[in-house]
């Protein structure tokens, strides 16, 4: 047990010695860097409080943007606005006046020259339809040429007409309504002084108007007491062209004169009403 102590005591004083030398030389250290900055210590300063730093974290966020826009699109049609013209009337009576040229025809030539014609109308379509009737009168009068027959009359006529008429209209929006027509019929016929004529045909013919024929000097049928019928008619077939008021037609006229029958043609312009 004595030995145990003995031992402690040694140890003991060992660590104390060693310890003790330390201390002695760190006091020796000259060498050591000491500081040169001297802090003042103030009675009154109050205590130094621990610092605190602040902390920033710099967090990028990548961010996607979904932009709408609204867009405005101005849209500039030109608009053509087409008026349709009102159809003008066709009509349902229409009376006309015309003159013009009256054309013999054939061997009625040889005797009678180129005249005129006075005309007249009134016409009918029943409820304003392409289709109406019309009567005609006709004062014609055409000369007689001085190497056939000197001194004769030529021809002189009057005569009355029915005819059909069909009518088509070729722009009933325009302000003129150009219309075309076609007619055709038949009437009676009145002679005065009616140069009779000889046929060229083979064998030759006297064609007279009955009492309406001239016998006078010169004619080929002087003192002829068979001259045929005294009334005389005709067939006629024609067209015309209608503007407006304004109207142009020929016909073609054929009359059933005694020993041939005797034709011209009337081309008359006029105004209808």
């Amino acid at each position: 047990m004595k030995t145990r102590n003995s031992a402690l005591c040694a140890l003991g004083l060992a660590a104390a010695i060693t310890l003790g030398g330390a201390v002695t030389a760190a006091a020796q250290d000259t060498t050591r860097a000491r500081s040169q900055t001297r802090i003042p210590v103030r009675k009154d300063q109050a205590p130094v409080q621990a610092r605190v730093d602040t902390v920033t974290i710099t967090r990028t966020d990548t961010v996607v943007r979904t932009r709408t826009d609204t867009v405005t699109v101005t849209r500039v049609d030109t608009v053509t606005r087409i008026e349709e013209l009102p159809l003008q009337p066709l009509g349902s009576f229409q009376f006309g006046l015309g003159v013009g040229a009256a054309l013999p025809t054939g061997d009625w030539r040889n005797v009678t020259k180129d005249g005129f014609d006075i005309h007249a109308h009134l016409g009918w379509f029943p409820g304003a339809s392409v289709f109406g009737l019309r009567l005609d009168g006709d004062y014609v009068s055409m000369g007689g040429r001085d190497e056939d027959c000197a001194g004769c009359p030529g021809a002189k006529l009057m005569s009355v007409s029915g005819n059909a008429v069909l009518r088509f209209a070729l722009d009933r929006k325009s302000p003129v309504n150009p219309q075309f027509y076609v007619l055709g019929g038949g009437g009676l016929d009145w002679f005065q002084d009616f140069t009779p004529y000889r046929t060229t045909e083979r064998p030759s013919q006297v064609v007279t108007a009955g009492a309406d024929t001239y016998r006078g000097a010169g004619s080929v049928a002087p003192g002829t007491s068979n001259l045929g019928d005294d009334q005389l008619y005709h067939w006629d077939v024609g067209g015309g062209i209608q503007l407006g008021r304004f109207f142009i037609e020929s016909k073609y006229i054929s009359i059933n004169t005694t020993g041939k029958s005797s034709a011209y043609v009337p081309i008359i312009v006029g105004l209808n009403f």
